[in-house]
């Protein structure tokens, strides 16, 4: 697990033309140390300059990159597990005769790519992003892993971004630079704000290619990039593998026993192959299902392998007990022999990290949960150097607010006649209400939506919006709504958002039908949500915010069981109904470890992993200030929009006046302002934040257990 830069280039390139071209790569490359625990390593060719920072789990005596092959014609770098790679490596000696010199994976990916070339994607179940290139700089080829769990960002020159805003097979383009490293931050080009693709991020209408930033792309999940050098230009395609998460079925082959027991076996492998490692490994344990069934399964691990070294566990506390999750983790680390580590934190821990932890994502986003990861990572670096987490188990199986709402949905309109949803709407809203008030209450408590993950009343209203404007459900849409009208203001909001329709509706149908009665059938709405939440939203925003970034600003690796090439074969095998049972969410999972770590376990409901809005009157005040400064010079938006939003943070929401979810959805919109003036600190003008490690040594002595 590592972090990595590099930059290839024609001589008569922008790059090539700056006169101390090397060191202003190598001060960039330098961006990313935090992702290693060991020195820079370095390699420079024809064109081409490479940098990268370890982090070892295997083979550490010989595993440095970047790596030569044997032949000195290839080089690559790589950041990630391959955690069947010893298959891979016997499949090469078997069919070429090779012999490998180190026992890594590494070397692994560079043999099987010049073995099988771009089938290689086949042979890799991991965690990943590599780039390997030809030493004289005219050839390269780029990978991600199939969720997006290991990112991999590339720096264009004179490439207009909004070509990638729409979903396609390929991509096709040509630069004369190729910047490439595992952060935004490591890219030795300027950093500059693309206004469209801000305004997609902060209103949450995330995208797997574009960034907030010009000429700045991210290689989406699921896919390569080929470059091959033609005149002065490097010809580039991007082709990522369209297929959805899962199918529309009605019926499965496997009735619930057999299912049950397959998903048993698949997330125990999941987690065995997770375990590879020579140095010890750790588990991020909440209240929740799904970092149980993670924990549980280690136990089993250890046990059968006859080691008697106990699991260590880690769980962060807050100073609001509606967040804290310990009591729950320390029950069941008891239960099972797990030594618990438990951090206390208090919200003024959490406003110092988190602007730690903004300037570490580089996603322009409202959750403070953030900072709550950052310093559970830096809690866990004390002990471990990786931990296995249950990231993905939410999106997979169906786990948020927004995929029982998808179901309700599914479920209001399933029995109302009608030619089509809009008739079907009609018939079911004349006289009576689309609401099903119990089942919205099990959706979205009102006390707190935010407590939960939910910001969305829970009315249909999104539905019957999102279906009039854009011909997709999308359960966020009033969310969405309310942040762009805060931002641009109501008439300029309806505009662009009815600009929007032609990119959300191609993701959402990327691997389906995108026919408009196929995209509106109601019967359809959890797949299609659940297809487009994951190609979205999963590797932008989850696994970025609250995963490989905030585990690795620390140095600490974070590896997915329910992430795996297997897990999402049997997914793929799942009916809606094992997802979502009524108000049952990740019904498989709870079902199927309810009967070995017990009812209670299983089925509890977990609070959302989060942390409270960072608020308060004089913040609000301070912040009016540097967000009205920040908007002026950037010029993404017109301030005057902005006035009400800073009148409703000063009256109605700390005096609690407005609907909770409404509250919810102005406040998203403000955090996500105040994350907005800091990355155009410490990204965009290059002034990272300042550590204190005395005062992060004595938060971290706040430990409980």
């Amino acid at each position: 697990m590592c972090g990595y830069a590099g930059v290839m280039f024609s001589q008569d390139s922008s790059f090539a033309s700056i006169p101390n071209y090397k060191e202003l790569f190598y001060s960039k490359a330098n961006n990313v140390k935090h992702r290693g625990n060991e020195p820079i390593r370095k390699a420079e060719f024809e064109n081409v300059l490479l940098a990268h920072y370890r982090l070892a789990f295997l083979d550490i005596a010989s595993n440095f990159q970047p790596m030569l092959s044997k032949n000195k014609k290839w080089v690559i770098v790589f950041n990630g597990e391959i955690y069947n790679h010893n298959l891979l490596r016997k499949k090469i000696t078997a069919e070429q005769g090779y012999h490998f010199s180190t026992k890594s994976d590494t070397e692994s990916i560079l043999e099987g790519f010049l073995n099988y070339g771009l089938e290689i994607e086949k042979y890799l179940d991991g965690e990943y992003s590599f780039v390997i290139c030809k030493t004289d700089g005219t050839e390269l080829i780029a990978m991600r892993d199939p969720f997006g769990v290991k990112p991999l960002y590339f720096g264009l020159e004179d490439v207009q971004t909004n070509i990638f805003s729409t979903a396609q097979e390929s991509y096709l383009f040509k630069t004369k630079t190729l910047h490439f490293s595992s952060e935004i931050k490591g890219l030795s080009i300027e950093k500059k704000w693309h206004r469209d693709g801000f305004l997609r991020q902060i209103t949450g209408l995330y995208e797997p290619i574009r960034t907030p930033y010009q000429n700045i792309i991210q290689l989406p999940p699921n896919s390569f990039l080929y470059a091959k050098k033609q005149n002065d230009y490097f010809v580039c395609k991007i082709q990522i593998k369209k297929q959805p998460v899962r199918p529309i079925l009605t019926d499965s082959d496997l009735n619930q026993d057999e299912m049950l027991h397959e998903f048993s076996k698949t997330l125990y492998k999941s987690v065995e192959y997770r375990m590879l490692s020579e140095v010890e490994l750790g588990v991020y344990l909440s209240g929740g299902i799904d970092s149980r069934a993670v924990t549980y399964e280690m136990v089993n691990y250890l046990q059968h392998k006859k080691i008697t070294r106990p699991l260590k566990s880690f769980t962060i506390s807050f100073d609001s007990e509606e967040y804290s999750e310990a009591t729950e983790a320390l029950s069941f680390a008891q239960k099972y022999s797990v030594t618990p580590n438990i951090l206390k934190v208090s919200n003024l821990n959490l406003s110092y990290a988190y602007k730690h932890a903004v300037y570490h994502s580089e996603n322009v986003q409202p959750y403070t949960n953030c900072a709550a990861k950052w310093w559970l990572s830096k809690f866990a670096g004390k002990y471990v150097k990786g931990v296995l987490t249950g990231d993905g188990a939410d999106e997979l199986l169906g786990g948020y607010p927004s995929f029982k709402y998808a179901s309700w949905w599914k479920f209001a309109l399933s029995s109302v006649p009608g030619e089509n949803v809009f008739d079907k709407i009609k018939k079911l809203t004349s006289g009576a209400s689309l609401r099903d008030g119990t089942l919205m209450k099990k959706l979205t408590p009102e006390k707190d939506p935010w407590l939960v993950g939910s910001s969305v009343e829970g009315t249909g209203e999104d539905f019957m919006e999102s279906l009039l404007l854009w011909g997709v459900p999308h359960p966020l849409f009033s969310q969405i709504k309310t942040i762009a009208s805060a931002i641009l203001g109501n008439e300029e909001a309806t505009k662009w958002l009815s600009e929007q329709k032609e990119s959300i509706r191609s993701w959402y149908s990327f691997g389906y039908q995108s026919d408009d009665e196929f995209l509106s059938n109601p019967t359809n709405a959890l797949a299609l949500w659940q297809n487009y939440f994951c190609k979205t939203h999963l590797p932008v925003q989850i696994l970025n915010v609250v995963g490989d970034r905030m585990e690795m600003a620390n140095s600490v690796e974070g590896r997915t069981p329910f992430l795996s090439r297997e897990m999402a074969k049997l997914v793929a095998k799942l009916k809606d109904s094992m997802l979502i049972r009524g108000y049952e969410d990740k019904s498989i999972l709870r079902r199927c470890y309810a009967k070995k770590i017990g009812q209670n376990f299983a089925m509890a409901p977990k609070k959302q992993f989060g942390s409270p809005f960072l608020f308060n009157e004089n913040l609000i005040r301070n912040y009016q200030e540097l967000i009205t400064n920040k908007v002026k010079e950037t010029q993404l938006f017109d301030i005057k929009n902005t006035s009400g939003l800073f009148e409703f943070m000063r009256s109605d929401f700390l005096k609690k006046k407005a609907s909770p979810h409404l509250l919810t959805q102005i406040s998203s919109a403000f955090q996500s302002l105040i994350c907005f003036t800091i990355l155009d600190d410490t990204l965009i003008k290059n002034n990272p934040p300042k550590r204190e490690e005395d005062y992060e040594e004595k938060v971290l002595n706040q430990k409980i257990i």
